[in-house]
């Protein structure tokens, strides 16, 4: 077993050169470090190459961790798919989200058919053929499936129910959601007043020096909130420097309303 204490850069370092055996002997026999290292190394080999170490071993092992990594690797395999293969991994992710005991298989197979959506420019089609397969991960209140949700959201086709999804986790009290959902909103261009609303009602209880509060401005600002200026007003008065987010968010808003903060802004830390 290898010492906890080796770095990222050490399993880089470790995996670099080997065979996708070698590598299969880190996942199945190493720390979490070395085994996503080695997971990422095998994602540069085709398909095909590696089809059976995934299906036969990984898959099948009684260890949630083999098969957490299993379906990670299969959402962002670096070598293009072709059809019958990009149809089967989206078949071993689905069935994965379905029948795995494990919430963090689950997850790493959600994040994956985020990723599958992204890659692929997957659209309505694809998504009709598995939306009523995975209808279970929107009533699944663990931490790691709202934050792998509200990644592939952002790649989904449009719906109502993923719009009401995100906007009942804004209440989450996870800031890492809140960011992934903000990043979803911004991607599909949802927006509400219920949304912004929320969002107002969450700077009041926010640290204004932490990254959420920054990322909460900014996607305010992108969707031409009137309620936000104040917020804007005592940042640029109280602070010595703004967030880079705010400051690209604020320069390339065309908005009138937002014509007196952009320019002292802009008189301030251009």
């Amino acid at each position: 077993m290898v010492s906890e204490n080796f770095s990222n850069f050490d399993a880089f370092l470790a995996c670099k050169n080997l065979s996708k055996t070698e590598l299969l002997n880190k996942v199945l026999n190493s720390n979490s470090v070395f085994q996503y290292e080695a997971a990422r190394k095998l994602q540069f080999f085709q398909y095909n190459e590696i089809r059976d170490i995934i299906k036969d071993i990984l898959l099948a092992s009684r260890y949630s961790r083999h098969r957490e990594i299993a379906v990670f690797i299969l959402g962002q395999i670096q070598v293009q798919l072709n059809d019958v293969e990009l149809n089967e991994i989206l078949s071993i992710l689905v069935y994965s989200i379905c029948h795995d005991k494990s919430i963090s298989v689950k997850s790493s197979a959600i994040f994956s058919l985020g990723h599958l959506f992204r890659h692929y420019n997957l659209g309505e089609k694809a998504f009709y053929e598995i939306e009523k397969d995975i209808s279970l991960i929107w009533d699944i209140n663990r931490y790691s499936i709202i934050l792998a949700v509200a990644f592939s959201s952002a790649y989904f086709p449009h719906r109502n129910y993923i719009k009401k999804h995100l906007i009942k986790n804004l209440n989450s009290k996870k800031s890492q959601i809140i960011s992934w959902i903000l990043y979803s909103l911004r991607e599909k261009h949802y927006k509400s007043k219920s949304i912004e609303l929320l969002l107002i009602n969450r700077l009041n209880q926010t640290n204004i020096n932490s990254y959420i509060y920054n990322e909460i401005i900014a996607f305010l600002i992108s969707i031409n909130s009137l309620k936000v200026i104040p917020y804007i007003e005592n940042m640029l008065l109280t602070k010595n420097r703004v967030d880079n987010e705010i400051y690209l968010a604020l320069k390339n808003n065309s908005s009138k309303n937002l014509t007196k903060l952009r320019k002292m802004m802009l008189e301030k830390f251009e």
